[in-house]
C-alpha cells in the first residue's frame, strides 16, 4: 500500500469538498451595492461571503467591472468576505472627467476600506487593477495582509501593445462616444474560448465605459511610473501569469519578480491568456485560497 499516494488522494479529495461546499454557498445572488467614499465618488460593489470573515478585495482591468471576478469569488466565499468593485469610470460606478491616475485609484481603496471599517485585507488585482493593488500595497502597507496580482507586469509605460493601442485608435481624437462594438470584442477577446454568458456580459460591460475613461487609463498606463515603490511593499505576493498572455509578455514577468522583494511566488498557466480567471476560475481560485492560507 502506497500511503504518500492515499495521502495525495486524500488531499485533492479533500480540496474539492472545501471547492464544491464553496460553489454551494456562493449560489445565491451576490450583494450589490454602492458607497460614497471620501475621495469624491460614488462606486458600486458587488459582496459574497460572509461578513465576519477576512475580507478580499479584488480590483478589474481596464474597462473590465466587477463582473470580471464572477467566476471567481463563488469558489471562495464560503470562508472570506469577497468585495469586487466597479472602480471609477467602470461598470455602475461613477465616471468623472478626471481622477485616472494610479494614486487616486489607490486612495479609492484606501476609502473603500475605511467606509466598510475594513482594516486590512488581501488585495488581488488583475492588469491595471494589479498596478493599483501593488500601489495600495507600496503606500498603505499596514492595510494588505497579502497581494495577489495577476496579468501584471512591472509597469505599462513603454509597454509595445498598450503603445501601439493608445497611437491608434484609443489616443486619436476620433475615439469618441460609442466606442465600436468591433473593437471592443477584439479588445476583450482571447485565446481560449470561455462562457458565452459570461463574454457577452463582458462586452456589454465594457461599451459602459466612455472614450474620456478610456483615454484617462490609457495615458495613466503609459505615464505613470509607480515601479519604483514596488520594493516597499511588505505583503507576501502571489503573481499568477498565463503564458499565452499577448500583454504582459514572460520578460514582464521577469522584471516584475525582480522590482519585488525576495519571496514572492510565481505560477505560471500553461495555455492560458491575459484574463486567466476568465479561462480558469477555479484554478485560480483554488491558487489565492492555498497561498492565503500558507
Amino acid at each position: 500500500m502506497n500511503i504518500q499516494l492515499i495521502g495525495r488522494w486524500l488531499q485533492q479529495a479533500l480540496l474539492a469538498a472545501v471547492l464544491a461546499a464553496a460553489w454551494v454557498t456562493a449560489s445565491a445572488d451576490p450583494t450589490v451595492k454602492k458607497v460614497n467614499l471620501e475621495t469624491g465618488v460614488k462606486l458600486q460593489y458587488v459582496e459574497l461571503g460572509p461578513r465576519d470573515a477576512p475580507a478580499i478585495i479584488f480590483l478589474h482591468g481596464a474597462t473590465d467591472s466587477s463582473h470580471s471576478w464572477s467566476a471567481t469569488t463563488p469558489f471562495l466565499s464560503d470562508g472570506y468576505r469577497t468585495l469586487a468593485l466597479d472602480q471609477r469610470g467602470h461598470g455602475d460606478s461613477e465616471k468623472p472627467a478626471f481622477g485616472y491616475s494610479i494614486a487616486q485609484y489607490a486612495d479609492d481603496v484606501i476609502a473603500f476600506m475605511d467606509k466598510l471599517r475594513i482594516r486590512q485585507a488581501v488585495l488581488v488585482g488583475h492588469s491595471m487593477g494589479s498596478f493599483i493593488a501593488h500601489q495600495v500595497a507600496s503606500a498603505y502597507p499596514d492595510r494588505v495582509s497579502k497581494l495577489v496580482l495577476i496579468g501584471s507586469a512591472k509597469t505599462g509605460v513603454a509597454n509595445p501593445v498598450i503603445t501601439s493601442l493608445w497611437q491608434d485608435p484609443i489616443g486619436l481624437a476620433s475615439f469618441q462616444d460609442p466606442i465600436d462594438p468591433a473593437f471592443i470584442e477584439a479588445w476583450q477577446t482571447g485565446p481560449n474560448p470561455i462562457d458565452p454568458a459570461f463574454f457577452a456580459k463582458v462586452l456589454s460591460e465594457t461599451a459602459k465605459v466612455p472614450a474620456l475613461v478610456w483615454k484617462g487609463i490609457f495615458r495613466m498606463l503609459l505615464s505613470d511610473e509607480h515601479s519604483y515603490f514596488l520594493e516597499d511593499i511588505t505583503a507576501p505576493v502571489l503573481v499568477i501569469w498565463g503564458e499565452l498572455d499577448a500583454l504582459f509578455a514572460r520578460a514582464d514577468q521577469d522584471a516584475l519578480l525582480a522590482a519585488l522583494p525576495p519571496g514572492a511566488r510565481f505560477i505560471a498557466f500553461p495555455n492560458a491568456g491575459h484574463n486567466t480567471h476568465w479561462e480558469r476560475p477555479q484554478a485560480v481560485a483554488e491558487a489565492i485560497r492555498a497561498f492565503i492560507m500558507n
